[in-house]
């Protein structure tokens, strides 16, 4: 925050630099706020270059952290951090408008959260607790702004979301109505429940039927789809068939797995057996091994073994 001390500073400031130290007056919370051991900020161009800006505080214990964000809402993100001190003076050099600086001491007073999509307290979460939202009404802070919690067919009683809907009803479009069996929906003990069965993977499809939600390679586990292709000879589900998932031309299935058979210096890639070896730098494989080609008094260039003197 900022104290009146940066007002005073800024006469006989020039246009030019008004961009930047207005945003930072911006920071200066509401009167109302009432906070002991506060960090006061000060703040005045200089010292040398026409963009710097000297930043003087009082309030709070070192260590001090200083931020300094385009945007005031996301001064105190982590990444706006631009350094920190034990002193109670910073000097930012080449500061590009608009700037808006915040120092921060975790002995200090902070102001209250408050639903703004801002983080007013500095502890690097947003919106976080915000006293400004009506519990009594069923506010919550959501998107940096203070709404209802409730769902569309919702009254907030006391507090507290309660819903219109009776009996096996059921919210439409904010309008309460009857279970639908086109969604495959039945009452059960006056609540709509569905007709279908997940722990057998059933979804509701057309007509209000219930119909399995696994493909025809697929098997219901524990209401989990499960590929029921027979992986130990390399094949998977795909596109609702069985396909081998091995490369058919450089690779083949083995107990273990897909297996290159590009040989010991080759690797498969997109169907082509191609060398691990680098020939720049003047490997081959030997023994299974990429190794350097080049004699003890040769150099590799360009792909090329040359006398180590060349």
């Amino acid at each position: 925050m900022l104290s009146l001390t940066a007002l005073r500073a800024l006469r006989g400031v020039p246009a030019a630099r008004w961009a930047v130290l207005a945003a930072l007056l911006l920071l200066v919370p509401p009167a109302s706020f009432a906070q002991t051991n506060p960090i006061l900020v000060s703040v005045r161009p200089g010292p040398d270059q026409q963009l710097d800006v000297t930043l003087e505080w009082t309030g709070g214990q070192p260590p001090f952290e200083i931020f300094r964000a385009a945007d005031m809402k996301s001064v105190c993100l982590a990444i706006n951090s631009i350094g920190s001190t034990d002193s109670r003076i910073w000097i930012d050099q080449n500061v590009q408008a608009p700037a808006f600086y915040r120092v921060y001491s975790a002995s200090a007073a902070e102001p209250a959260e408050v639903c703004n999509g801002g983080d007013d307290d500095c502890n690097g979460i947003i919106d976080d607790n915000a006293t400004n939202c009506d519990a009594g009404t069923c506010q919550t802070c959501i998107a940096g702004a203070c709404r209802s919690q409730c769902g569309a067919c919702d009254n907030c009683v006391a507090g507290s979301c309660q819903t219109r809907c009776g009996s096996c009803q059921i919210c439409v479009n904010g309008t309460c109505g009857p279970c639908d069996p086109s969604h495959c929906q039945t009452c059960v003990g006056g609540v709509c429940q569905s007709t279908c069965d997940s722990n057998q993977c059933q979804t509701c499809g057309a007509g209000g039927t219930c119909v399995t939600a696994c493909q025809t390679c697929e098997t219901c586990v524990g209401g989990l789809c499960t590929d029921a292709c027979d992986r130990d000879n390399c094949f998977s589900c795909q596109s609702g068939t069985c396909k081998p998932f091995c490369d058919p031309v450089c690779q083949i299935c083995t107990p273990q797995g897909c297996l290159d058979n590009c040989g010991p210096c080759g690797r498969c890639v997109s169907g082509t057996c191609q060398s691990r070896c680098n020939a720049s730098a003047c490997e081959d494989c030997v023994d299974g091994f990429c190794r350097s080609r080049c004699a003890p008094d040769e150099t590799c260039l360009g792909g090329v073994c040359s006398p180590s003197g060349a």
